[in-house]
């Protein structure tokens, strides 16, 4: 019996910024990503944890093909992304959504909600009619926690953790097999935080989707995920299971994130 293939494979991503040339006429060079690898099965949640500064981001936009690594390659159900042409990329784009970090900044405020999270059904779905949209924002509002009839109003009517409840509604719309979220609760209060973490779980019983988390706190990750990578200077530095990675750290860095970080649920924190 084989092994189901993964769903999502990074395979050596490099990701390097150039920047304008200096006294002796050299653009200096930084490598942000350096020979990234990794896996994420169908319903697994992996986590990519490193402070700010490490290429964390930078990682998750050239997973979502947002930008081009100088050398890799992504590959969703065995297909590579990044030599996918415009049309097919934009049909592979509709298997991965994002969730932003900063709920305040990722919704428009001149847009209704229910607007919001339909925008991706039309970017994506072009031929689907507006009696379908409407019942999909309907239905994933109550899967988020709030009411169909939050669809009418606007974002400044909603607390930040209600915002980010809005923007995970969004990343769902589409039914997505892969989420992206990058530092999705980093923004909130500790205690609002784990109720988002609950929320997120939650959803992918019942959608079944794969998480690729972004965070710089392993306890927050903790939750959510199932494997985890620790990210430094662009690289990999240890990779395991959550429960090994946390009970025998193997890296120096690893222990230094773990002795810096509070468990967000309160009852819980040391």
């Amino acid at each position: 019996m084989t092994a189901d293939p993964p769903l999502f494979q990074a395979e050596g991503i490099t990701c390097e910024y150039r920047s304008r040339a200096g006294l002796f006429g050299k653009p200096e060079v930084t490598r942000a990503v350096d020979n990234v690898s990794f896996s994420i099965g169908r319903g697994e949640s992996f986590a990519v944890v490193g402070e700010s500064g490490c290429g964390k981001s930078t990682l998750a936009r050239a997973i979502l093909a947002l930008e081009r690594p100088v050398a890799g390659r992504t590959l969703l159900r065995g297909e590579d992304m990044l030599a996918a042409g415009p049309a097919r990329l934009r049909l592979l784009r509709r298997d991965i959504a994002m969730v932003f970090q900063d709920p305040y900044d990722s919704l428009d405020p001149r847009l209704r909600v229910g607007s919001s999270i339909a925008d991706p059904l039309a970017a994506l779905h072009p031929d689907m009619d507006r009696a379908t949209r409407r019942a999909r924002v309907a239905e994933m509002l109550e899967a988020v926690g709030l009411k169909p009839a939050d669809a009418a109003k606007y974002p400044h009517e909603f607390s930040g953790g209600q915002r980010q409840r809005i923007a995970i509604a969004r990343a769902f719309i589409t039914r997505p097999a892969l989420i992206v979220a990058d530092e999705p609760t980093s923004a909130l209060d500790v205690s609002v935080q784990a109720q988002v973490l609950d929320l997120m779980r939650q959803l992918q019983r019942d959608f079944g989707v794969s998480y690729l988390f972004i965070s710089h706190n392993l306890a927050v990750v903790r939750q959510v995920t199932d494997r985890v990578a620790v990210m430094q200077r662009g690289r990999f530095v240890e990779t395991g299971p959550v429960a090994q990675v946390f009970a025998n750290p193997t890296h120096d860095y690893t222990r230094s994130l773990l002795a810096s970080v509070l468990d967000p649920r309160p009852r819980q924190r040391a």
